[in-house]
């Protein structure tokens, strides 16, 4: 199984059957610290008799091994149990919590935190990957009326004009209407429908029109932000829910799926936010 964040495991099919994810456990001993301690270590505070650091840990997603700063781990000591791993970088500078800042009673701001849960992909093709999230064949029959469900289905929404360097993609409310009418003459009453919760759909394409990011977000039309942003600071509206996005992006040299959570309000960083993660990964590699 592949490992997703302690607190936001996918419990999309999809992303079980593609990466087979289970949620986290705590880390053990044996899986802490694995690298050498080099004389540039920063140490942060000491927690239930455990010195936080950036001390480099060894990190094995499938074939490949990462050694990564364990203040960008998810517990910041170690991987959790399992395959996969959860890095965890802050808004606005892209870079990890400072060691220890995250455990009990946290000193860090955790509105600001990204999530990028990162898995080993070996059952399907790693370039398709992005193109099976944004669809639902793969959880539908060919003969099902779900499968004309054009609120899941990219191919059957509408491009709208590009923001923030990606483009969005609405529903199609004729597509919508004719998908009801079938979904009603199968099975005698209209599909359930709360506009409210469906999301916002943005991609970005390489040269050859292919997938390179799929984000969900949210709706803007019935969710506001829920924060705002002053310089690097992160401020609460009162009464509001925060809206949130899930970024998914793929790091085909090292067939890596790479799911990314954070507040919408943060979308303008979004390609910050994939070089953060694709650097780290690129710099720490080991084999």
């Amino acid at each position: 199984m592949h490992m997703m964040s302690s607190g936001r495991c996918l419990t999309l099919a999809l992303a079980v059957a593609v990466t087979g994810s289970a949620c986290a456990r705590t880390p053990s001993p044996e899986q802490k610290r694995t690298s050498p301690v080099s004389d540039t270590v920063t140490t942060g505070r000491t927690i239930n008799g455990h010195t936080y650091s950036d001390a480099p840990v060894d990190v094995t997603l499938g074939p490949n091994t990462f050694r990564i700063p364990a203040n960008y781990l998810d517990s910041q000591i170690a991987p959790w149990p399992g395959e996969g791993v959860t890095l965890v970088i802050e808004w606005p500078d892209m870079t990890p919590t400072p060691p220890g800042a995250r455990a009990n009673p946290r000193t860090n701001d955790f509105r600001k935190e990204i999530h990028a849960s990162i898995d080993y992909v070996d059952r399907v093709p790693i370039e398709a990957l992005l193109t099976r999230f944004s669809s639902n064949e793969t959880l539908t029959k060919a003969d099902w009326v779900e499968r004309g469900n054009p609120v899941e289905r990219l191919d059957l929404r509408i491009a709208r004009p590009e923001t923030l360097g990606l483009i969005p993609y609405a529903i199609d409310e004729e597509k919508m209407d004719a998908y009801v009418k079938a979904y009603e003459a199968h099975y005698g009453e209209p599909p359930a429908r709360n506009p409210a919760l469906e999301y916002d759909w943005y991609v970005a394409r390489d040269v050859n029109g292919d997938l390179t990011t799929f984000i969900k977000c949210d709706s803007a039309k019935f969710r506001k932000d829920g924060i705002r942003l002053e310089g690097n600071q992160v401020i609460d509206e009162e009464g509001s829910v925060v809206a949130d996005c899930t970024h998914y992006l793929v790091d085909v040299e090292n067939k890596l799926s790479i799911t990314l959570h954070y507040y919408r309000a943060f979308l303008k960083d979004w390609k910050r936010m994939e070089h953060a993660v694709k650097d780290v990964l690129a710099r720490t590699k080991v084999r």
